[in-house]
C-alpha cells in the first residue's frame, strides 16, 4: 500500500514537471490501465506478499520466476512470438539458476503450506499478465504513462479495501523518510521504470528472461555490503543466469513487433 501509493504520486510529480504530455491518456484505453494496476500490479503485490508469509522466502521467490514460462507460451500461442531452440534454453537456464542461487534445494517441496505454493504461482500468474498487457498498452504508450496509471489503480484499490488511517500522517523522523524515499525510489519506481522500458524494446518474453538477474544481484550486494558468504552452488546458478542472459541476447538486436518499434496511433486493440 505504501509502495504503490507514494510511487504513484513521485511518478505524477516527475511527469507533471517534465514530461505532461505522457500523463495524457485515451478514455478508451482507461479501462486496460485499470485492468493493468488493480489486477495485474495489485495481483503480484498480494499474492506474492501472502506467498512469502506462508513458505519460504526462497522457494516464493523461485515460483514467482516462472513468470518467463508463462509469458513465452502465451506469447507463442496468442500473440504469435518466434520460440527458437535458444529461446527456449534461455528459459531454462535462467529458471535453473534461480533454482540454485535462493537455494531452494535445501526446502523440503512437500512440508510447504500449500496455499503459500497456490500464491507463489499466482504471482507468477499475475506478473506474466501485468507483463504482457504493460506490452501492448506500450505499443501506443510511454512506459511511464503505463507505469503510472498501474500504480494509481493499485494504490486505488488497495486504499478502497484498507483505508488509510495512518498512511498520510505527517511524519518527523528523518529515518522514517529516508527508509520511504529509498524504498519508494530505488525499490520501487526505478527497477518497474527499468523493466517496462526493457519490455518496450526488448517485449515481455525476452525482458521477463533478463529480470532473473535480480536474485542475482541480491546475491552479490549481499556479499558485498553485508559480508555474507556466497556458495558454490550460488554461485554456479548466478552462472546460469548470465548464460540464459548471453544467449537470449544473441537474437537479433531489433524485434519488429516490440513496442518501441510499433508505436500505433489507434486504440488498444488486445487479443483474447
Amino acid at each position: 500500500q505504501y509502495r504503490v501509493s507514494f510511487s504513484s504520486l513521485l511518478i505524477f510529480a516527475y511527469l507533471l514537471l517534465f514530461s505532461r504530455d505522457t500523463l495524457r491518456i485515451n478514455v478508451r484505453d482507461l479501462w486496460y490501465l485499470v485492468v493493468l494496476g488493480a489486477l495485474g500490479m495489485g495481483g503480484v503485490q498480494v499474492t506474492y506478499l501472502f506467498a512469502i508469509s506462508k513458505i519460504k522466502v526462497a522457494m516464493a521467490i523461485l515460483l514467482q520466476y516462472l513468470a518467463p514460462f508463462f509469458v513465452a507460451i502465451y506469447s507463442y500461442l496468442f500473440f504469435k512470438e518466434k520460440m527458437d531452440r535458444w529461446k527456449v534454453l534461455s528459459i531454462f537456464l535462467a529458471f535453473a539458476g534461480c533454482f540454485f542461487v535462493v537455494e531452494v534445494y535445501s526446502v523440503s517441496f512437500f512440508s510447504l503450506d500449500k496455499k503459500g505454493i497456490i500464491a507463489g504461482l499466482l504471482s507468477a500468474g499475475f506478473f506474466s499478465f501485468y507483463s504482457l498487457l504493460g506490452e501492448r498498452l506500450m505499443r501506443k504508450y510511454n512506459p511511464w504513462t503505463v507505469l503510472f496509471y498501474s500504480f494509481v489503480f493499485a494504490a486505488l484499490l488497495f486504499n478502497i479495501i484498507l483505508p488509510p488511517k495512518n498512511i498520510f500522517l505527517w511524519r518527523t523522523e528523518f529515518r522514517w523518510w529516508f527508509t520511504v524515499i529509498y524504498i519508494i525510489s530505488f525499490g520501487t519506481v526505478i527497477p518497474f521504470g527499468f523493466y517496462f522500458i526493457g519490455i518496450e524494446h526488448l517485449r515481455a518474453t525476452r525482458a521477463s528472461i533478463v529480470a532473473t538477474l535480480e536474485p542475482i544481484s541480491a546475491g552479490i550486494l549481499s556479499y558485498t555490503i553485508l559480508g555474507e558468504a556466497l556458495t558454490p552452488w550460488q554461485i554456479f546458478g548466478g552462472l546460469l543466469v548470465i548464460t540464459a542472459i548471453i544467449i537470449i541476447q544473441f537474437r537479433k538486436e531489433i524485434d519488429p513487433e516490440a513496442p518501441a518499434y510499433k508505436k500505433k496511433s489507434c486504440p488498444i486493440q488486445v487479443k483474447e
